[in-house]
């Protein structure tokens, strides 16, 4: 037999046992709340957002997660004209924007799972929705517009999850048949615009979440 053939065997039992030993097909679903905060050319259009998200996975193999995130944020534009006045008229503007993202990818955890503290790194490819809304009212009259923006995005991150409570189906058992966990993480957010500048932010937030 080949050196090489010698190696892809090897190879190929490491990873099978290595799956084995992972115990796929953990679920884990997390809700998180935390900000948005435009950076780049972006910081100079809106303000520090509150920002919640809901995210759902599935444990492929020890070390790697499939995970799919919504996240929606609040945020105030960034203007110093909100009331103006003028000979005979005086008006109020009212300009908010929301963010929709909705982000695919994996989630690599840095230690095995049977580990209470585990630190991930996360890379994802999204959908980013930007909807802006303003409603100017003028000498009693409401005048109402609104602009909306789809872009691709890539977001990247760090984090860590600390177990807090295990249910195990039996003493013995290595994994438990439920898990509570708490966490926080950061990730940079790119969001690519052919026709507008691309937009970039970073959302922190902290996590609670249940693995079963």
């Amino acid at each position: 037999m080949s050196i090489r053939a010698v190696m892809m065997a090897v190879g190929l039992s490491v990873a099978l046992s290595s799956v084995a030993y992972a115990q796929p097909g953990t679920v884990f679903v997390e809700g998180q709340g935390g900000a948005m905060i435009p950076v780049s050319e972006f910081r100079h259009e809106q303000h520090i957002g509150g920002t919640y998200s809901i995210a759902a996975g599935y444990e492929m193999v020890e070390f790697l997660d499939l995970m799919l995130q919504f996240t929606h944020s609040f945020n105030d534009n960034v203007n110093d004209h909100d009331r103006f006045n003028g000979p005979g008229f005086s008006g109020h503007s009212n300009e908010t924007n929301q963010t929709f993202i909705v982000g695919l990818g994996p989630r690599i955890n840095f230690l095995p799972s049977d580990y209470l503290v585990r630190p991930y790194g996360l890379f994802h490819v999204e959908w980013d929705h930007f909807a802006y809304f303003n409603q100017v009212t003028s000498n009693h009259r409401t005048l109402i517009s609104d602009d909306d923006q789809d872009a691709f995005g890539v977001q990247a991150g760090l984090g860590i999850e600390a177990t807090v409570f295990q249910l195990y189906e039996r003493r013995a058992d290595r994994y438990p048949l439920l898990a509570v966990t708490i966490g926080v993480n950061g990730s940079y957010h790119h969001a690519f615009q052919p026709s507008h500048p691309d937009k970039q932010f970073v959302t922190t937030l902290g996590s609670v979440g249940v693995r079963f």
